[in-house]
């Protein structure tokens, strides 16, 4: 995650901006992510290689590029973190990479590369609205047979079985103070949220909700719809959908960022029902994400489902800040 995406009027996640030193070092110490990007590189960078690291950040990825021996590297980012970048790279004696303050239109090379490395992806993948502006720079400047880093990526989702898990959420409902908040007491359930989940508290079944080939995926300016199928393995109530990503980053690298997973940076997305819904072995679920391409203010919305054939809940998420207010004129109501 390394755009110019700024989160700081985005409450309850991440509160910072990729201008902020904390954001990166959140995540250069994500070991997992860090390393397997580390490894990925080592295992497909050639010296006769030209590399482009799209949305750098610290040049983390630059720099694994250009220690692996790559005749060119080119850094590119949108912030103007990225000079910090430049000095990064100048600090540890590395010259031969080029940093752009560019996005994906503004960005002008002179030929093509034949690496495109960059950690786009967000928390249950979307969350950074990285993925177009990516796909925009591979179809400009990879090579004919060029390689990219990641490979592919997969969209997964469990079943929340566990009510304590939504507990905080269920808190409006529960009249605090002896008083009723019924006008937003279901706005929680209507929102997602970023959590650590104990891979008790999901049915043992998962669905993969789709794989993307980073070579061959087709740019849209739609919301993309992920939908899985899955049967559960027991009789029970559902609380909660629960969205994670697994990620191949070369033929020999890969990793995961679900419950069962070693823990990261980018957890796991828990995307509420607004009732408990009953499942059971019998009957197949089909369980759908969407992340949806408007976005209001900084907060990326998603859209989810659950439908056995004969009940279905669905949720299009609600804004952080409740709709209708902006306009409010002064004075008694």
């Amino acid at each position: 995650m390394s755009s110019d995406k700024e989160t700081d009027q985005d409450p309850g996640w991440q509160r910072m901006s990729y201008r902020d030193v904390a954001m990166h070092k959140v995540m250069l110490q994500d070991v997992v992510r860090t390393e397997a990007y580390e490894q990925a590189v080592a295992e497909l960078v050639l010296p006769e290689h030209a590399v482009l690291d799209f949305g750098c950040g610290t040049g983390i990825l630059s720099m694994f590029a250009a220690r692996s021996g790559a005749g060119k590297v080119v850094a590119v980012d949108r912030s103007p973190f990225i000079k910090t970048a430049r000095e990064i790279a100048q600090a540890n004696g590395l010259d031969n990479i080029d940093f752009y303050h560019d996005d994906e239109q503004s960005l002008q090379l002179d030929e093509k590369v034949d690496v495109i490395v960059s950690e786009w992806m967000g928390h249950c993948l979307f969350y950074e609205a990285m993925l177009e502006p990516l796909l925009t720079v591979r179809d400009r400047y990879l090579a004919k047979d060029g390689i990219m880093i990641p490979a592919e990526v997969t969209l997964h989702a469990g079943l929340v079985c566990d009510e304590e898990v939504l507990e905080d959420l269920a808190f409006l409902r529960e009249k605090p103070y002896g008083f009723n908040f019924s006008p937003i007491a279901q706005v929680p359930f209507e929102q997602s949220d970023l959590v650590t989940l104990d891979p008790e508290s999901l049915l043992e079944a998962t669905a993969d909700l789709g794989t993307l080939n980073m070579h061959t995926v087709a740019k849209t300016n739609t919301p993309r719809v992920f939908t899985g199928t899955l049967r559960p393995d027991k009789k029970g109530l559902v609380y909660a959908l629960c969205g994670w990503f697994s990620t191949k980053l070369s033929p020999g690298v890969a990793f995961g960022t679900g419950p069962d997973d070693l823990p990261t940076h980018w957890d796991q997305i828990l995307f509420p029902l607004p009732q408990p819904f009953q499942v059971d072995p019998a009957r197949e679920l089909t369980l759908s994400i969407s992340p949806l391409t408007e976005q209001t203010g900084k907060q990326q919305l998603w859209a989810w489902s659950i439908t056995d054939g004969e009940t279905t809940q669905s949720v299009n998420e609600r804004h952080q800040a409740m709709q209708g207010q902006e306009d409010l004129p002064r004075g008694k109501l």
